[in-house]
C-alpha cells in the first residue's frame, strides 16, 4: 500500500523552511527536560520479519523520528521505534509531509527504547 497526497507548493516551501530552522544534535533526549517538544513519527517498515515471525505488535508499523525541541531549536533523529507511551496530555496531528505529529506544550522527559515512554519531569 501506498499513500500519496498532492502537496500545493507552498506547503513544500513550508515544510523545507520550517525545518530549515532547526539544527540537528547527536545528544540524545534521553531523560533530559524539554519544555516544549513536538515528535514527528515516519513510517519506515512493517513489524514482520522476512521469515514472517512477529517483530513488534501486530497493528505497528516501526518508525522513525525527528524530536524537535522548539525552545532551543534542534531536533534529534532516532531510529526503529514501533510504540509511544505517554503520561502526558499532547495535540496529535497529520503534518504536512505525512508524519504523525505529537505536540507537548509542557515539560516532558523521554525514556528511549524500542517504545518510547514521554513522563512527566521528577
Amino acid at each position: 500500500m501506498k499513500i500519496e497526497i498532492d502537496l500545493h507548493e507552498k506547503s513544500e516551501t513550508y515544510i523545507k523552511e520550517t525545518f530549515l530552522r532547526y539544527t540537528k544534535t547527536d545528544e540524545s533526549p534521553f531523560m533530559k527536560t524539554i519544555k516544549h517538544c513536538i515528535i514527528h513519527m515516519y513510517p519506515c517498515s512493517d513489524t514482520y520479519q522476512d521469515d514472517g515471525e512477529l517483530n513488534g505488535y501486530s497493528d505497528a508499523l516501526n518508525f522513525r523520528v525527528s524530536i524537535c525541541d522548539i525552545e532551543n531549536m534542534t531536533v534529534y533523529n532516532s531510529s526503529f521505534h514501533d510504540a509511544i507511551f505517554t503520561e502526558v496530555q499532547c495535540q496529535v496531528k497529520y503534518f504536512k509531509d505525512l508524519s504523525t505529529m505529537m505536540h507537548f506544550e509542557r515539560p516532558i522527559q523521554l525514556i528511549m527504547g524500542k517504545g518510547i515512554h514521554v513522563i512527566k519531569p521528577n
